[in-house]
């Protein structure tokens, strides 16, 4: 990659720019696992109901473009065994349904996370313990312990440690990984970084991570955090 990094340890790569900048460097069919949480759109109204937090049809379908695009990157980098999580919400579930349908490639299931935390809302809806994590397979990926279902429960609060608006606990991605199985220093890509989740917990768990984050102030919290070394116990 001819990008300079932000920051670089040996185990951790960020890069400081636009995944759509920054995915397209990226070697072919090298990456082992994509665990992500890209912004859910909400709120980019410019057609429909205006008073609607996803906008109307056009708008959501308009967001699915532009989600496509960087799958068919994430399509490109993987392994014919790696795997691609992405975070999503019941609002944007269309749209990352749709993205993968016109990047080909499918969604082989849907977890629900378990918040094991119950959110602020209105008093027109239920309120919130759940966001939605989609997982799509390259041809030969497989989960290979069968016992894992399609509920992940991580408790959470309303906390957020790094100051991002929509940081996600370090010890979720872990069970991600986790459920991944993946060997020892694969090499997993984050392409939304943010406060620098993802980095982390493959930083606990042995593996190389490239994270890329549009903020660059997120991409120092990301350094930061990724700086702190784990110290051995005894």
């Amino acid at each position: 990659m001819a990008t300079q990094p932000y920051y670089s340890d040996g185990q951790v790569t960020i890069y400081h720019g636009d995944a759509l900048e920054i995915l397209p460097t990226m070697t072919s069919s090298t990456v082992d696992a994509v665990i992500t949480d890209p912004p859910y759109i909400i709120g980019a109204v410019s057609a429909g109901n205006m008073t609607s937090k996803a906008g109307g049809w056009a708008d959501m379908m308009n967001s699915a473009l532009w989600f496509a695009a960087w799958y068919r990157e994430v399509d490109r980098i993987l392994t014919r065994s790696g795997l691609f999580w992405t975070f999503c919400n019941w609002r944007s579930l269309p749209v990352v349904m749709r993205a993968a349908l016109d990047a080909q490639m499918p969604i082989t299931s849907c977890a629900v996370w378990d918040k094991q935390w119950i959110g602020t809302g209105g008093t027109q809806g239920l309120r919130p313990s759940y966001e939605l994590v989609a997982l799509l397979c390259q041809p030969d990926a497989t989960i290979p312990d069968r016992s894992v279902a399609d509920v992940i429960r991580h408790k959470v609060g309303s906390y957020k440690e790094h100051g991002h608006p929509a940081e996600k606990p370090a010890g979720l991605f872990s069970k991600l990984l986790a459920i991944s199985a993946l060997a020892p220093r694969s090499l997993v890509v984050d392409p939304f970084l943010g406060s620098g989740t993802t980095a982390r917990a493959c930083k606990d768990g042995g593996h190389l991570c490239v994270g890329v984050e549009a903020e660059e102030r997120f991409c120092e919290i990301a350094a930061q955090r990724c700086a702190q070394e784990v110290l051995p116990l005894g």
